[in-house]
């Protein structure tokens, strides 16, 4: 089954985000320091999405291998004059979860130059104070796991795939129909 814009991801897939900075990982634990300033916000306006707040992320099944991976988070780092540092992640079923109003759910919603990108998204805020933040940072962070790189993406899980086998058997099929003769 193919994801449209919006849908849930499925439940086997990984979703990360490139650490752009040292510091937003530390000690193979994601630092709350690496969800200030916008990086958590609201979706863009004329996107009707039913979400109250999104963290742009990308899926390990559209993504390609470690080596497209790294070269992407690279480019993008790059071009924002920023260092790649690492990725934190969360299996896509493991990120369904509630804190106080608050519940998590990843979207696949692709870019026009990134065909993976997904947001990790936020239905329910939390409220404006200090502390209100500090104990929301406090329960997301564990949520994620972080990859040091270099040195650690090799550990990236690969996705699973969640279909039954009829499910499978027929994509199979499919593909094999949609092929030209040669």
């Amino acid at each position: 089954m193919s994801l449209s814009d919006g849908d849930p991801a499925d439940g086997g897939d990984i979703w990360f985000r490139i650490a752009t900075q040292q510091g937003y990982l530390v000690r193979g634990r994601v630092h709350h320091s690496a969800f200030g300033g916008n990086a958590i916000a609201r979706p863009k306006e004329g996107k009707n999405r039913p979400w109250d707040r999104e963290l742009s992320g990308r899926l390990r099944s559209l993504a390609g291998t470690l080596e497209d991976i790294t070269k992407h988070a690279e480019a993008y780092c790059e071009q924002g004059k920023k260092t790649f540092s690492g990725l934190m992640y969360v299996r896509v079923r493991d990120a369904k979860k509630t804190y106080e109003n608050i519940t998590t759910e990843i979207h696949y919603t692709p870019l026009e130059d990134d065909n993976a990108h997904a947001d990790l998204t936020f239905n329910g805020w939390i409220g404006d104070k200090k502390e209100d933040w500090e104990r929301f940072n406090l329960w997301f962070t564990d949520m994620l796991h972080a990859l040091h790189h270099p040195g650690q993406l090799q550990y990236l899980p690969e996705a699973e795939d969640t279909r039954s086998a009829a499910g499978k058997l027929l994509a199979m099929l499919l593909g094999f129909a949609s092929k030209k003769p040669r």
